[in-house]
């Protein structure tokens, strides 16, 4: 049986993270978390992890992309450049939840992995797992407030893993509501990775069910800052 060729793709967050994966092992996997933006980044490091792994375009049996939740212009970058190379190679294509593949990291924690990703206006974007070797989905994917989420955990006897960009943000406010059973890992392994959105998208590969690149969107949770004023104001126009 061939051994299936899975590029991944990070753009969710400030990191910006690409990889390629068989069934069996990581081929490579090229993270950043500098200054450059997406657009700068993102093909340069998708044709340097193809070429230092030997491994042709038309050789790729699939991509798979963080589709979000996110930053608004990072998911774009990260779709876009799916569906471009999905339409030219003619491949299938998967869109998987970022929160999913920062849960996916940590399969020995023993209690809940809860990722949190800064979504501004006081907002965190969210969704609680219990850890595994297939980690179990416990909520959809949101955006709450960090009281509402503390609250809603502080009724749970699990240790709270919490991994993303936001803990850094709200750690202290995290120790103090749940105490020991607050767990963190280094800043290392709290980032997004490329490597696991291809795992993701390889085992959805495997299950057929991949997605053209005409059906793969963002999944944004809710409308850019923009945009929500946008729709305030048609909706301020019909009222009156």
């Amino acid at each position: 049986m061939k051994n299936l060729y899975v590029l991944g793709i990070d753009t969710a967050t400030l990191v910006c993270s690409v990889a390629l994966v068989t069934e069996d092992k990581l081929l490579a996997e090229y993270t950043l978390q500098v200054k450059k933006t997406h657009s700068e980044r993102l093909l340069p490091l998708i044709a340097a992890v193809l070429e230092d792994a030997g491994v042709k375009p038309k050789e790729l049996d699939g991509i798979a992309v963080a589709a979000g939740p996110g930053s608004f212009t990072g998911l774009r970058i990260g779709v876009v450049t799916a569906k471009a190379l999905g339409q030219a190679l003619e491949l299938p294509l998967c869109g998987i939840s970022t929160l999913e593949a920062l849960a996916a990291q940590h399969p020995l924690f023993n209690g809940l992995v809860c990722p949190v990703l800064d979504a501004r206006r006081g907002q965190v974007y969210n969704a609680v797992f219990l850890a595994g070797r297939e980690v179990l989905r416990e909520t959809d994917d949101r955006a709450i407030t960090l009281s509402d989420l503390l609250a809603e955990l502080s009724g749970r006897k699990e240790h709270v893993l919490f991994v993303g960009d936001a803990v850094k943000i709200h750690r202290q406010m995290l120790i103090e509501a749940l105490g020991e059973r607050a767990c963190f890992v280094p800043e290392e392994s709290t980032i997004c990775r490329a490597a696991t959105v291809a795992r993701l998208g390889l085992l959805k590969l495997k299950a057929a069910k991949g997605q053209s690149w005409q059906d793969l969107v963002p999944h944004y949770i809710r409308r850019a800052g923009a945009e929500s004023k946008f729709q305030a104001v048609k909706d301020l126009g019909r009222n009156e």
